[in-house]
Formats: structure tokens, sequence, C-alpha cells
């Protein structure tokens, strides 16, 4: 039987002569005695037979040009930094002893080379170089390429080699690891001619190795750290349908509570190592040609990278939440076809944390529950859509459909045909088959009609009909279609002044009221506005594949002065243009668009310029009185302050320290008492 040592274990250099006695043998197709060289030699050089290696080969084929080895090296660099301040450390011994230390990626591609001068110099001769490929079907047996190939720390010493070019050196090798996955890195290799052979070496590779994985596990450590603290701020941001995590490589690494029931929700289950992985999350696919897709099940507006640096070290994904993401639901009526699907956009994500915003979705919580008709009022761009799907998916009729409509700009007579719908021959052009009308198609579940207060006047009849009979004629038919269904209305009118003017009836204002909810304008809550940008830039990374860009605090501040009369789209479209536009790696307010520019340059102006009676002579005094003015005026409440003022309140704490305001903020707040 053969001994463990026989086996796999250390090379006798005493027993050059009969290793190559057998290697002759080998080649010549003799059966060899079973102690003539160790089995993890001896099979090393059957798979090298059997794939054509050429055992006369006196070196490695030629390694890649120096400008592509830094490509080459690129999806390594987390291996190499942490293996290059080892290498460096064993520098002298290696001097001292003749020889040198070898790090490759995991096909045997040299990486890194250190050591004696004067053995990196014969390494020349055999291409023991960077860029140079020593896998074991491409340069025979070597410790390199057979330690890759078996998975296990492997010595070959000359004879053992197969290639006879390659037999004058020694060679001690093991694999590196991923600590967290065990996915093999590539090869640390300690090499020398064949007169510096020692056991020693193998356990140099397995020690110097074991330090590199180490090295690599404090790493990830501490990118999960920031990783897993990224969740836990973004937790405290909004209340997500849960978190996953995936590390910088794509793989899951945790699920939380929350997570974990929106996933048995969804009927997702990540049990197996592939589901476990998600390819278009690993950090260095965008160096790749392609780019990976997402699964099926994961939308791409729940993924948030995270980034440290300027790379990207990890992914959240925010699972879906009634109250943070539509459901983006499409079906089929029984009636007829399906609506396009341009009516039923993606209700994007309530992004933010203020008071006045948390008010809001609280209150459509409640209202979700109801299933009474609710009637959306804010501004212009502020996210009525939002919070229409959000009251949906969280009410009773979530799994029926969601049909949006806008009556602002439509012809009356186009409208009523959206609304209602008609039958074959109701109308010069009609479409042979009829078509269903949003009423009808929302049976079911939720009809959005947004701008409500733009309904002619002679169509809200007929509506309100609807509303009170539970029942729709589409044009043309006399026969009634039964329908049940939950309004959502938005407008950004004062319907009752409406009413007044006689043009929104008022029997029909009472009926879409029911419950109503105010929707802040982006002006009511400014501290969410950083939050937003960075949600927003993100986006457009993601759709774009740019490269995150960072806002400079001055281009933040100057958004958190301006009025944004758009709300929330608007402030979208300006970050998406900045985030395009910038030519570095930060957006700062030279590439502010002209109108807020202007707009926040005449505000300052107007705080800045004195009274013709002022005495001042200088800004920083006219800055000082302004706000010592303000100060007293509002009591010493620095949230009205900062509204007066048009600052953002981080802003105004550090003018109030800048101007040793102090003393006067305590007195105003004494007297406000």
């Amino acid at each position: 039987m053969e001994s463990d040592e026989t086996v796999s274990g250390f090379p006798h250099p005493d027993e050059e002569k009969q290793v190559m006695a057998a290697w002759d043998q080998f080649l010549r197709g003799a059966e060899l005695p079973s102690s003539a060289v160790r089995s993890v030699i001896e099979r090393s050089w059957s798979r090298c037979l059997s794939a054509g290696v050429d055992p006369g080969r006196s070196r490695a084929h030629a390694p890649v040009q120096v400008e592509e080895l830094g490509t080459l090296q690129h999806p390594h660099r987390d291996l190499i930094d942490a293996s290059v301040p080892v290498m460096q450390q064993a520098r002298d011994f290696l001097s001292e002893s003749g020889t040198m230390m070898i790090l490759t990626d995991p096909t045997g591609v040299i990486l890194e080379t250190e050591g004696d001068p004067a053995t990196l110099d014969a390494a020349q001769d055999v291409r023991l170089v960077g860029g140079a490929n020593w896998d074991e079907l491409a340069c025979g047996t070597n410790a390199i390429g057979t330690a890759l190939s078996v998975h296990q720390p492997v010595q070959v010493h000359a004879a053992e080699h197969f290639c006879a070019g390659i037999k004058p050196w020694t060679c001690s090798a093991t694999v590196v690891r991923d600590p967290a996955s065990g996915e093999i890195l590539g090869a640390l290799d300690v090499s020398g001619l064949s007169g510096t052979f020692h056991r020693q070496w193998l356990a140099l590779a397995v020690v110097a190795a074991g330090r590199i994985e180490a090295s690599l596990a404090a790493r990830e450590m501490g990118l999960r750290h920031h990783l897993l603290e990224a969740g836990l701020r973004r937790l405290m941001k909004t209340s997500p349908g849960g978190l996953l995590f995936f590390d910088r490589k794509g793989c899951l690494i945790k699920v939380d509570a929350a997570g974990g029931r929106s996933l048995a929700a969804m009927g997702i289950e990540l049990d197996s190592r592939d589901d476990k992985r998600i390819d278009a999350f690993d950090a260095d696919s965008a160096m790749r040609a392609g780019r990976a897709t997402l699964p099926q099940w994961l939308r791409p507006e729940w993924v948030e990278p995270v980034i440290r640096g300027g790379k990207r070290v990890g992914t959240i994904v925010v699972l879906s939440d009634p109250f943070q993401r539509g459901p983006g639901r499409r079906g089929v009526h029984s009636r007829g076809a399906p609506l396009p699907s341009g009516n039923e956009p993606d209700g994007g994500e309530i992004i933010g944390s203020s008071g006045a915003l948390r008010q809001a979705v609280e209150k459509a919580r409640q209202l979700a529950s109801l299933d009474a008709p609710v009637l959306l009022q804010g501004e212009t761009g502020v996210g009525k859509e939002m919070f229409a799907r959000a009251i949906h998916a969280g009410g009773h009729r979530k799994n029926g459909r969601f049909v949006a409509l806008n009556c602002g700009g439509l012809p009356r007579d186009i409208l009523a045909s959206e609304l209602f719908g008609y039958v074959e021959g109701a109308f010069t052009g009609a479409r042979r088959s009829g078509m269903i009308g949003r009423i009808e198609a929302a049976a079911g579940g939720t009809l959005f009609l947004d701008e409500i207060g733009e309904m002619p006047l002679e169509l809200q009849p007929y509506f309100l009909r609807v509303l009170d009979g539970g029942e729709v004629y589409p044009l043309g038919d006399s026969k009634p279609r039964k329908v049940q269904f939950r309004l959502v209305a938005a407008t950004n009118k004062d319907l009752r002044a409406e009413v007044t003017a006689g043009r929104f009836r008022e029997d029909l204002f009472y009926r879409v009221s029911v419950t109503a909810l105010r929707i802040p304008s982006l002006r009511e809550r400014k501290e969410d506005i950083s939050t937003l940008v960075e949600h927003f830039s993100g986006e457009v990374s993601r759709r774009y594949g740019a490269s995150m860009k960072r806002f400079e605090p001055e281009v933040l501040d100057a958004f958190e002065r301006y009025a944004w009369p758009g709300n929330v789209r608007e402030l979208r479209s300006v970050v998406e243009g900045m985030v395009m536009l910038a030519t570095g790696d930060a957006v700062t307010v030279a590439d502010l668009p002209p109108e807020i520019a202007s707009s926040i340059t005449e505000a300052s102006l107007q705080l800045a310029v004195p009274t013709p009676s002022a005495t001042v002579t200088n800004l920083e005094a006219v800055e000082r009185a302004a706000i010592s003015t303000a100060i007293a005026g509002c009591h010493g409440n620095l949230t009205l302050v900062a509204k007066e003022l048009r600052i953002s309140k981080s802003t105004l704490y550090a003018k109030v320290r800048k101007h040793a305001l102090d003393q006067i903020l305590l007195e105003a707040r004494l007297h406000g008492r």
C-alpha cells in the first residue's frame, strides 16, 4: 500500500534519477511501478498527456502585453491588494534563499511576482512572469497549475515537472480561497531553481496564503459593516417592506425579518446557491462586455447600490411596501382587450422622513382600509399618483386593477369615450369591436382620476350617476353594465372655489371628497431634498450605467433655498439633467440650471440689501442683522426662522454659531413664553 507521503506528500530530491526514468517510461506508454512517483504527480502527468501538452516544451506560452496586464489584474484588485503586503514582507527572506513568490488568478495567469532579483531574472527564461499562463494544461505539471487542479497544496520538484524545459525548477503552491464563499481566487507559489529545494517552502506558501485570506476576511467584514450601516440609515428614512443585502460580488448576505415576510408573500424562495447570487449586483460587471439582467421578480427601482470611496461595496434591495411602491399590476378585463400598458406607469417611491410627509403617509394608511372615495389634493408634481397607488395596494381591492386616467387636456368627446367606453357603431370612426372604458376596466379594483377638476361640466352628471348607481352606460349602448370600484381622485385646484364659480357640480364634489388627503409640497418638506437627490441620482446611475455623482453641499443648500414650483417632479428632472451633464465626479454649483441659479442669486440679494435707513456697511453685518431680526420675530423658533429666510435649518445653525447669536436666540425664546 502507498504511504500518504508517496501519494501526495513531499518530493525526494535524492530520487531524481528514479523519477526521470519513470517520466521516460510514462511517455513511452509503459506502466509505472506503484512506487515510482507520487500519485499526485502521476495523475497530473496523465491529465497533461490526455490534453496533448508537449512534454518537450521549454517554457510557458508568451505572456500578455504589458499594457494588457492592468486590464487582466483589475478584476482581482482585492486579491492583489491583500497579497502585496504579505509578499513584500517576505522579500528579504526570499532574496537570501534564492527564491521568488508568485500570485496567480484562478486560471493560473501570473498577477504579481516578488523575491530574489537573480531568481526573477532567471524566471524570464521559462516565462515565469506577469501575464503568463501556468495552468497545468498549458505548462504541464507544475505547483501552480496542479494546486489549482486538485485544490490542495502541492510541491513539485525538478524531474516531477511534465515539461522538459521546466525540470530545472522546484516549486511549492497552494490555493487562495474567498473567506466567505470558499471560492478559489488564485494560487500562491514559492519557486526557485532546483538547488533551493526545501520542504519549508510549501509551509511558507500555506502560511502566506492564510494571511492573505485573513486580510480579505477583515476587509470583507469592514465592507459588510458599512453595507449594514447603510441599510440601517435606509430603514430610518422609510418603512420599507423589507431589506435584502448583497455584497459587492452580488452574493446575498442578509435578509431582514420584514424582507423574509415580503419574499414569502411574493412566493419567492432564496434557498439555492444560484438564487443567492445576482450577477447584476457584481461590482465588476460594468467592466465586462454586456450587462447582466435582474431576476424577473426583482424590479429595478428596488435596487440601491451602496457606494464608498467612489466604489460599489454592495447593494440593498428595498422590497415593495403598499406605501412605498405601487404594484403596477396589469390584467385583462373579461369583456375586451387589456388597456395599453402606458396607462399604468410605475408609481415610483414615496421618499422622505419629514414630519409633513409622515403625516400624509399615515393618513393614507388609514384611508386605504376604508374603501371610500378619496380626494387627493396638492400642487402639480407632488406625487399624487404615487399616493393613489399606495392606497389601492393597501386596500381591500388590491388584487384588482389600478386604472388611471388624466381628465385634463382631453377634448370632451375623447374623454367621454375613454371614461365610459363605447360599443360598435357608436360614432363615426369607432372601433369595430368597440372599446372598454376606464370605469369598466377598473371593476373590482381602483379608478384613479387625475385632475378631476378639469372634467367638463356636461360629463359630470353622467359620472355622478355611475357613482350613485354602480352602473355604466357605454356610449351607444342602452344596457347598463354593473361596476364596483374604488374611486381615488386628484386635483391641484380648490374644488370648493370651482363649485362656487359654477365649473364643478356641488353634488359631485361631495361624492368624490368623502375623505380627503392633502399631500405637502416640496417647499413644506425641504429636509427631504437631500434624500430625494441621493435617490434620483442613484436611479440615473442604474438606468444609464453611469458612475455615481456626489452633490456638493453648496448645491444641496441651493436646492433647499429654491421654491420648486414643479415639486418632486421638477427636482427629479433637474437631478437627472445635472448628473448626466456634470463632467467630474461631483455635481457643483456650476452645474445648476440657469433658472435655479438666478432665483437663488435674487433671493440672496433681497436678503442682503439694506433698507435706505440702514447704517450697516458690509454683507456680514447685513446677514447678522437679518437673522437677528428673524429670530426675534419668530420668538426663537428656528424652524420658522429658516422658512422666513428661505434657507435650510443646517445652514441657519451654522450662521447662528458664526455670528454668535446664541444669547439673542435665548432672549427671543424667553420673551416668546
